[in-house]
């Protein structure tokens, strides 16, 4: 049975994807047979344009996010297939739509994946949860007590995603930027974001303030694609999840246990030789 590493994806609108298909360049256009993509109507190699997806809006016809770059750069490191399933939503704020405890998106998200991994082992492959990619923050960045609230909440989202997923899942998210005229507590929640980062060891956040865009918060397509590239070095970066290696005996080490054994046994006896002849002495 075959082993593919699954990355989640999830977020909102820039996680969703704003990239223009007519500014792709041509060997990113094609088909590429080392990336599953779970699309509308299942898996099947991944082959822009990604969106719409289900749920997605109309005016994303003919568009895509970062999986296209992330695919490809993660199968490429790797040297083997990978696997992406994605569930974002424009617009959407973790202070309350996000929230495991309300089983809203988070809920839809994890059915999503769930439903995936068992599409790919019905096709005959073994699923490795690899990997969760957050982009997400500008909803929370216009509300206040979203804001103030966004290390806790994003604790809350992280942590039930482990539970579900893996206990050691690497997180990736990026930092919120754009106009903080448009976005008034952005700093507050890139704050967040940077104390969460120096926190956890087993998620990293990418920075984005130098990423281009047309508006005052959806990335242009090299952004998008920029974006992709950077996350997968972020991951990279983490490590894949630590599973204990099996304890074995090296010969080294067993040819130094007999010689400090021996030595132990050796002076053993020489110890009893020395008492049993004192003992002689004084009779």
């Amino acid at each position: 049975m075959a082993t593919i590493k699954l990355f989640i994806m999830a977020g909102q609108s820039n996680m969703v994807g704003r990239g223009d298909l007519q500014e792709l360049p041509y060997e990113l256009k094609q088909p590429n047979y080392q990336v599953l993509w779970y699309g509308s109507d299942g898996w099947r190699p991944l082959s822009p344009p990604t969106e719409p997806l289900p749920w997605s809006s109309d005016d994303l016809q003919l568009r895509f996010g970062m999986e296209v770059s992330l695919g490809r750069s993660l199968s490429e490191s790797l040297y083997q297939s990978v696997a992406l399933v994605k569930y974002a939503v424009d617009g959407t704020n973790l202070g309350e739509q996000w929230q495991p405890r309300n089983c809203a998106l988070y809920c839809a998200m994890r059915d999503r994946v769930k439903m995936a991994i068992a599409d790919l082992e019905d096709q005959g492959y073994e699923v490795e949860v690899a990997g969760f990619f957050w982009m997400q923050g500008e909803s929370d960045a216009l509300y206040r007590p979203w804001a103030i609230r966004y290390d806790r909440n994003l604790t809350r989202l992280f942590a039930q995603t482990r539970r579900d997923f893996g206990s050691d899942l690497p997180m990736v998210y990026g930092m919120v930027s754009g106009d903080p005229k448009q976005i008034p507590y952005l700093q507050t929640v890139r704050t967040a974001m940077q104390e969460f980062d120096q926190r956890n060891h087993r998620a990293i956040a990418v920075e984005t303030e130098d990423y281009t865009r047309p508006d005052s918060i959806h990335w242009d397509t090299a952004s998008t694609l920029k974006a992709g590239e950077e996350f997968a070095s972020a991951w990279l970066k983490l490590g894949e999840p630590q599973t204990p290696l099996p304890f074995t005996l090296q010969p080294q080490f067993v040819m130094g246990l007999i010689a400090f054994i021996l030595l132990l046994m050796g002076a053993a006896i020489f110890s009893w030789s020395a008492r049993k002849s004192h003992r002689k002495a004084k009779t």
